[in-house]
């Protein structure tokens, strides 16, 4: 069977802020300012390199205060989002190399190398009742750079894996990337899992209730210093970065959470709604490589049953594409050749009227396959 690309999805759960203004020196701020006149602009007139020259002088000078007065500590708020801001302004000119540098030095100042390499350090900190709140912030802010880092990895190894058709010795960077894309995303999860976990159990224990290592997810009983969006974006940023990498196994498990975080769109609000939509489109996906027919039908008739209530919304309109590609495939394995082209249609149709090049390919090879097969 061909799987669709599942839908995407626009969770944004990670956010870095500069601190307030006064924070700055007059040097500082007047750099701060001339960089954002550059970048905060419309992309046909943004100045990207001036943008990038601004920040950085803004950020060595911040440096060379820090080394004599703690209030521009090395990972202080107000220097971290500069930094993550030059990321984001690096991403922007594709300049992924420095993406990771400055993501990778943004980790540094507040994890160490101690805490870069094992997450359970970081786990331990966000269950210690006593830890200052700015030191829990840092945590959580460290958890979104790792994110970005995994991300920032992951589409270099793309690149690499595009260029290496010609030119060979690219195929190496490629899984090198890979590889650290998948650890930083798996840094990412055992923090989140780990502390949902052990807090999970110790609400259970304070109601006499038994311990598992497998708590299911709940908004309800979630650590307060973890938002739904922050963690629903984590797990659904891994899940699909494992199933591009043929870890559906993987991917499976921690789209279910993510689903359980949004409650299946229970609460009928058209993000929440839409976005359970997008994340049943994943695992029908998930299922229809994994030829389990009976969970992949499951998935794309609850999954299409939520993209309906919204059919203007982009999120929703991508879904119901997908998981009526992913139902086509479903009767197509099952030699339903009649239901399965009856979807295959209705996704190309739809796919058209979108101008998904990609999709209305995919649909008319499925159709010209079963033609073939009938």
């Amino acid at each position: 069977m061909v799987a669709l690309g599942a839908a995407t999805i626009g969770f944004t759960g990670y956010s870095m802020f500069f601190g307030p203004g006064n924070l700055y020196p007059k040097s500082v701020r007047k750099l701060l300012r001339e960089g954002g006149m550059a970048y905060l602009r419309p992309k046909d007139k943004q100045d990207l390199p001036k943008a990038i020259e601004c920040y950085t002088k803004a950020l060595a000078e911040l440096d060379e205060l820090g080394t004599n007065d703690s209030k521009h500590a090395p990972d202080a708020p107000h220097i971290t989002g500069l930094i993550a801001r030059i990321a984001s302004v690096y991403s922007e000119m594709g300049d992924l190399d420095m993406v990771v540098k400055m993501y990778k030095d943004l980790l540094q100042r507040i994890l160490g190398d101690k805490g870069m390499e094992d997450p359970k350090t970081q786990v331990r900190k966000l269950l210690d009742d006593k830890l200052p709140k700015n030191e829990r912030e840092n945590i959580i802010r460290a958890l979104g750079c790792a994110n970005k880092l995994a991300e920032a990895y992951e589409k270099r190894g793309e690149r690499a894996e595009r260029r290496s058709i010609a030119l060979p010795d690219m195929k190496q960077a490629s899984s090198a990337d890979s590889l650290e894309a998948s650890r930083w995303y798996q840094w990412c999860l055992q923090v989140v899992m780990l502390t949902y976990q052990n807090h999970f159990n110790h609400l259970q224990l304070e109601q006499g209730k038994p311990v598992t290592n497998t708590p299911s997810f709940d908004p309800e009983t979630l650590p307060r210093y973890f938002s739904v969006d922050v963690v629903t974006s984590l797990l659904y940023n891994a899940a699909t970065f494992f199933a591009n990498h043929s870890q559906v196994d993987l991917a499976q498990p921690l789209l279910e959470r993510a689903l359980d975080l949004m409650r299946r769109g229970a609460d009928g609000k058209q993000e929440s709604v839409c976005r359970s939509s997008v994340l049943m489109s994943h695992l029908a996906n998930a299922n229809v490589m994994k030829k389990d027919l009976v969970a992949a039908e499951k998935w794309s008739i609850e999954g299409l049953q939520l993209a309906k209530k919204f059919p203007e919304n982009a999120e929703c309109l991508n879904s119901f594409v997908a998981l009526t590609y992913d139902l086509g495939a479903v009767y197509e394995a099952a030699g339903k050749y009649n239901s399965a082209r009856v979807q295959y249609r209705q996704a190309a149709e739809i796919a058209g009227d979108m101008g998904d090049d990609g999709a209305v390919k995919l649909t008319q090879d499925a159709l010209s396959r079963i033609s073939k097969a009938a």
